[in-house]
């Protein structure tokens, strides 16, 4: 199963620290078109990890782009941070 998805995996980026780690990953579905899947992983006592994963299509891929800089462009002007 995991020779498959790394086959899947046409891309991959990860970043947190100790306890929190998020993963980005270019995937490619079986009938060839791309999606991107974000997972969180949050270390749990017991050395397991407990992953959330939310999936986004291409044809989403626009959207996400444009919704994440609006954020980012309002915050780092001062707008929607907390007074």
């Amino acid at each position: 199963m995991k020779n498959m998805i790394q086959k899947r995996r046409l891309d991959s980026e990860s970043f947190g620290e100790e306890g929190r780690l998020y993963f980005v990953d270019l995937m490619q579905a079986k009938n060839k078109e791309p999606y991107l899947q974000i997972t969180r992983a949050d270390y749990k006592a017991d050395e397991k990890y407990e992953r959330t994963s939310i999936i986004l299509f291409e044809r989403d891929f626009e959207f996400l782009i444009e919704a994440l800089s609006m954020v980012l462009t309002r915050y780092t002007h001062g707008e929607g941070r907390p007074a």
